[in-house]
């Protein structure tokens, strides 16, 4: 009798560790932990500040007020973001900009925008599932980290969709991978982001008219940054080998990638 209680107790405890754990999802074969990427430490500032990446760009269902990051870097929604709206029971990746409290707005008034509430703000399901644990990077951020913060940055191609590449500073090429090449295969592109690699997909835009149209799928690419303009905000066009800085109106639904800083 008392070997079979111990045995039931220590069955017991596995189970509870087991339950314990299933909000801290590790997979150190791909380096992610709790949605980052744990081998990604990109510094965005002079002052050495580094944060990590998302794995995937932000996504919501409207129908279940679910947030998730993407399952993989590459992943992108495209035509169906049209459909936004509060019940909506498919997910989407274009954003309003600042919409972390309301991620639904397609308004055509740009003063519907007018306070930023950060997307990281929120429970993000695969994310570590807690409030505050991501952020959106600043304007100067995204200039810094994809300029001096990045060992390498260059439009890209993997397994057939395009982007965006960044390699932190202490990036080691994996043996036998060519990064003078754009086109990867997924299977080198696990060995990539296994060492650090980031990847912006051309997620494209929603026109920012009510629901809008979608475009540019594949060809463009824009990130919002938390950084407010005028009449508009910030972000990262993907328009160009190297990347560049550039400002849209507040209203037009972007692709979202969010950051956790390193302390």
């Amino acid at each position: 009798m008392k070997k079979n209680l111990l045995y039931i107790g220590i069955t017991l405890a596995a189970l509870c560790l087991c339950a314990c754990n299933t909000n801290e999802p590790t997979d150190s074969s791909s380096g992610i932990k709790n949605g980052a990427l744990t081998n990604a430490a990109f510094q965005v500032n002079n002052a050495g500040k580094k944060v990590r990446f998302s794995q995937g760009n932000l996504q919501y269902q409207a129908s279940t007020k679910t947030w998730r990051f993407a399952e993989n870097q590459y992943d992108m929604i495209g035509e169906d973001n049209k459909n936004i709206s509060d019940t909506y029971d498919g997910w989407i990746d274009l954003f309003g900009w600042g919409t972390g409290s309301n991620p639904t707005l397609s308004s055509t008034s740009y003063s519907d925008y007018s306070t930023f509430t950060d997307w990281g703000a929120n429970n993000i399901s695969n994310g570590g599932n807690k409030t505050n644990q991501w952020r959106t990077l600043t304007k100067d951020e995204w200039d810094y980290v994809t300029t001096k913060g990045s060992k390498l940055h260059k439009w890209s191609n993997i397994g057939g969709i395009n982007g965006y590449m960044l390699l932190p500073l202490n990036f080691k090429t994996p043996s036998g991978i060519d990064l003078t090449f754009n086109t990867f295969p997924i299977t080198d592109w696990q060995k990539l982001q296994a060492n650090g690699a980031v990847f912006l997909p051309a997620a494209g835009d929603r026109d920012g008219m009510g629901a809008g149209s979608v475009g540019s799928v594949g060809r463009y690419g824009y990130y919002w940054s938390s950084t407010p303009t005028d009449e508009g905000a910030w972000l990262f066009s993907l328009d160009s080998d190297k990347g560049s800085m550039n400002s849209f109106y507040r209203n037009y639904g972007l692709p979202v990638r969010l950051v956790q800083d390193i302390e």
